[in-house]
């Protein structure tokens, strides 16, 4: 059985059962059971996918992760070129249906069956993820509710069950890299859902001693984008990670994401405006604070799985 969440801003407590995304007062809900020490001898090595770390968040003799899985996870990691093999490229492009979102979906649907709970009446923002969730949900036989039920923007990105989905991307970085010290860490900051659930998984990796310290997290974001509106709580989080990881926003003006187009296209790696605007920003910080050397990974089609 996975324990009680705690909210982590004003401590009340809620059972999974409840499926709440968020306490009434805004704060993060999480389980102390997830929080427990990694151990490699606990990874399922026989499982090139996220389920490879299912002892840490599945209840124990759950098989439904069979029939719902659809291989998320474990995206390779490679070199962006020669010329560059300390920045690393994450494939996410690879994952079944909408990218990084995948992984969320799959441990989400795979947690509701389990408890019996009926999708509460999930409407993911985007079309493309709508569709993922859409399939996810009936691979794990989840009731469909009412339209008018999903048309109430109940977004399931900050709900416990889909940020441990989002934590193996970290686990898998670490296990990719093989003892490496990783130095730089990039994401869409429009995105903070991934933010935070990359975040817990390398606090947990701190926590567990298996690294010394955080990556720095790079946020790039689009000069002259309207910020879309987010919660008090969630951008205090998100500054307190900048704090603690000693990371930073990076501004991208939209001449910068045209030339990342074409020298990602150059390199005849698939990638769109998202993509481009990542390596288009952390480009822009690799000169201006001259870290050649250092260890950089970008996701690449992070919200475009399945191509």
């Amino acid at each position: 059985m996975i324990e009680p969440f705690e909210c982590t801003a004003c401590h009340k407590v809620y059972e999974p059962i409840e499926f709440k995304s968020q306490c009434t007062c805004g704060g993060f809900l999480l389980s102390d059971a997830w929080e427990r020490p990694l151990a490699a001898k606990d990874f399922l090595q026989d499982k090139a996918s996220l389920w490879r770390y299912k002892e840490y968040f599945l209840p124990e003799n759950n098989v439904e992760w069979e029939e719902i899985s659809m291989g998320e996870g474990f995206t390779p990691l490679i070199t962006l070129d020669r010329d560059n093999p300390s920045i690393l490229l994450k494939l996410e492009a690879l994952s079944p249906l909408s990218g990084i979102r995948d992984r969320g979906y799959a441990v989400l649907a795979t947690l509701l069956q389990h408890y019996g709970i009926e999708g509460a009446g999930l409407y993911p923002k985007h079309e493309r993820e709508r569709l993922a969730w859409q399939t996810y949900r009936r691979r794990a036989r989840l009731k469909h509710l009412p339209d008018s039920n999903e048309q109430a923007g109940n977004e399931p990105y900050y709900h416990p069950f889909f940020l441990i989905g989002i934590q193996t991307y970290a686990y898998e970085i670490w296990e990719q890299l093989s003892g490496k010290k990783l130095d730089f860490l990039v994401f869409p900051a429009s995105d903070p859902s991934f933010i935070l659930g990359a975040f817990l998984g390398f606090k947990q990796l701190v926590q567990s001693q298996l690294i010394d310290e955080y990556p720095a997290f790079l946020l790039i974001e689009k000069e002259g984008l309207k910020e879309e509106k987010q919660p008090a709580y969630v951008k205090n989080q998100i500054m307190k990670i900048l704090d603690l990881t000693k990371g930073k926003r990076v501004i991208v003006a939209q001449a910068e994401i045209i030339q990342a187009q074409k020298a990602l296209g150059a390199r005849t790696l698939p990638n769109n405006e998202e993509d481009a605007l990542l390596y288009a920003g952390f480009m822009r910080y690799y000169r201006d604070h001259s870290i050649k050397d250092q260890l950089a990974i970008l996701p690449i089609g992070l919200m475009n799985g399945g191509v």
